[in-house]
């Protein structure tokens, strides 16, 4: 794991407590002035609250086996010294899968299972429903039980095929999907519909949330549940293979559900090993490498600066073995810095932009407030400072007719 991009993580959760105690201390100070509405209170309540809650939320999206469970174990979990998430050969995370850190939970994984899509609840609600739901315990101090557990991920379960085209999990039309009917009139689906995974790791705690997602072309994905995911999300990781660059299913996907919903989209070319050329000089493999990035920014139209060339699996094994070479020749530093710099600054700015409108319209009235009031209190002065001189005024004409009546009468 990056120290910069912890760093940044950390300093965004700092600040934004910050930020939402001075708003708390806000509040209470107009409730001694002068009271404060209960509109007033519920809209800085709900302020405070927002940003205390606010999650940086990155997704990984993908078409098949492009690599985003291995880059999602080197970006964050390579201290584990072996792959927390499952990513083997082939397709490996079966479910859309939310990684977050939830400190009022045990670690675990919740798992619900791919038969729910028969009913008619959302995911939303079904996430307020405990019951629903497989739970796995998780051993944060024990990353063989943590990896055993969540291979769970990976699970697929013999389904008739009437009832996967019922639940939109298989389409016999399909050319390309045909051949997994079996005989028995079964196919293989998805064994889970969606997973949580609370666990106590530093950037989950600062307030990141990463969501894994199944390729979008395979069997295991669950396309308007994936796809619902990436409009809420700040950023997105679109992964693409190195040596294919962008194929048009990539493109499809990317023009349909990426481009238009992301806040803020990179484009990954994972697999950057494979260019690794032992009979070809640096400078020509670099130049390959460089006509794909030029290429993939063209056809995407991204910022060349929005395209990275990486190698998730080379960067995973530099950090657990500690090889500085390896790992910058993987291009993940290039891609740690981006999420660092840009991406979290971009939350963050947003955030503050959202919260600023809010605030700086009480602040303004509580200001006008306080002009009204300190204007009256100056005008209270004035008049009494007015009335004092009077009162002196009196006083003498007082104390002088007492001296005249007092003269007068010591004469007699």
């Amino acid at each position: 794991m990056s120290i910069h991009l912890e760093q940044e993580v950390a300093d965004y959760s700092e600040r934004r407590m910050k930020l939402a105690t001075a708003i708390t201390d806000y509040a209470d100070w107009l409730d001694r002035q002068h009271g404060i509405d209960a509109e007033r209170t519920l809209r800085l309540a709900d302020t405070a609250s927002t940003l205390r809650q606010d999650k940086l939320v990155v997704a990984f999206v993908a078409e098949f086996s492009r690599g985003k469970t291995e880059l999602i174990n080197a970006l964050f979990f390579a201290d584990h010294g072996q792959r927390l998430l499952p990513s083997d050969a082939g397709r490996t995370t079966m479910c859309p899968t939310e990684l977050y850190s939830n400190t009022d939970e045990s670690p675990c994984l919740c798992l619900l299972p791919i038969e729910t899509r028969r009913r008619s609840e959302s995911l939303a609600h079904l996430k307020r429903m405990p019951i629903e739901w497989c739970r796995v315990s998780l051993d944060p101090d024990d990353p063989r039980q943590m990896q055993e557990s969540l291979k769970k991920l990976t699970e697929t379960k013999a389904m008739a095929a009437v009832d996967a085209v019922e639940m939109g999990l298989w389409n016999g039309d399909d050319p390309s999907e045909r051949h997994q009917l079996r005989a028995d009139g079964t196919v293989d689906v998805p064994a889970w519909r969606y997973a949580t995974v609370n666990y106590p790791h530093p950037l989950l705690q600062a307030g990141l949330t990463i969501l894994d997602t199944p390729g979008l072309n395979a069997l295991g994905a669950e396309p308007e549940l994936t796809l619902s995911v990436i409009p809420n999300a700040h950023a997105v990781m679109y992964l693409l293979a190195m040596d294919t660059g962008v194929t048009r299913s990539d493109l499809e996907v990317w023009q349909k559900h990426v481009h238009r919903h992301a806040n803020y989209h990179v484009a990954v070319l994972n697999k950057v090993d494979m260019l690794w050329d032992e009979l070809k000089s640096d400078s020509e493999v670099q130049a390959t490498i460089e006509r794909q990035i030029e290429e993939t920014a063209r056809v995407l139209k991204l910022p060349r600066s929005r395209v990275f060339a990486v190698s998730a699996q080379k960067a995973l094994v530099a950090k657990i073995r500690g090889d500085t070479e390896l790992r910058v020749r993987s291009g993940i530093e290039s891609l740690e810095y981006l999420l660092a710099h840009q991406v979290i600054p971009a939350r963050r700015d947003m955030l503050y932009h959202a919260v600023n409108r809010e605030v700086n319209v009480l602040l303004d009235e509580s200001r006008a407030d306080m002009v009204a009031r300190i204007k009256r209190s100056s005008d209270d002065l004035i008049q009494l400072t007015q009335l004092s001189g009077k009162n002196r005024e009196l006083v003498e004409q007082a104390r002088a007719t007492l001296q005249l009546e007092k003269d007068s009468y010591d004469a007699t």
